[in-house]
């Protein structure tokens, strides 16, 4: 009886360890930042950090009043850790428009208002959305990088 208990721990085992694996999950590292455009802070903006290759994960974070960001790792629904992996990022940041509707509206009242006010718009110029033509980029080695600071132009 002894050994069979033994053999079942021993097969358990692999499984509990990925399972502490999981709760912890990768090592990331702090990436913080200022988005600025023409000069100026720019609040409720999302900042994307998307990895150069295709085992890498991506980061993303908002900019608050001030125009500070902060990145988290979405890696499931109950992990996310703060920061980003190691690795070259290229970035993307977008502010879209924001639509507010009357709560009280009824669902069929909203989608007309939303149908008259058309698709939300980005504020930020367009080149800033695409990871090959932002110019903006970020590489994490064995620590946090210096805070960034996106300036974006027209």
């Amino acid at each position: 009886m002894p050994q069979r208990k033994l053999l079942a721990l021993c097969l358990m085992l692999p499984i509990l360890l990925a399972g502490c694996w999981q709760a912890s999950g990768p090592t990331t590292y702090a990436v913080k930042g200022l988005v600025q455009y023409e000069g100026k802070p720019v609040a409720g903006a999302t900042v994307t950090l998307i990895p150069t290759v295709a085992e890498g994960r991506s980061a993303s974070g908002m900019t608050d009043a001030d125009g500070n960001f902060e990145v988290t790792t979405y890696i499931s629904p109950s992990l996310q850790p703060d920061g980003a992996m190691a690795g070259q990022y290229d970035i993307i940041v977008s502010k879209m428009e924001v639509h507010e509707l009357d709560p009280e509206l009824t669902p069929q009242e909203a989608l007309v208002a939303f149908k008259r006010l058309g698709a939300p718009k980005n504020l930020l110029p367009k080149k800033y959305r695409n990871p090959r033509t932002s110019g903006l980029s970020v590489h994490i080695e064995s620590g946090p990088p210096e805070p960034l600071v996106l300036d974006l132009t027209n």
